[in-house]
């Protein structure tokens, strides 16, 4: 139960700072984050499609 928490925390913590600093960002590293993500999601799409399959 514990970690649920922290992992909550981590993931609020984040957006907020994210958010804060959004606009001092560059281009090229407003890009990186966005690309990051769509990355995470797609590499947890194909792990939840193969452990379903599978």
């Amino acid at each position: 139960m514990p970690k649920y928490v922290l992992i909550g925390l981590i993931v609020v913590i984040t957006t907020f700072l994210i958010m804060n600093y959004w606009e001092k960002f560059k281009e090229t590293t407003k890009n990186k984050i966005i690309a990051s993500i769509f990355g995470i999601i797609a590499i947890g799409f194909v792990i939840l499609i193969s452990l379903l399959i599978f």
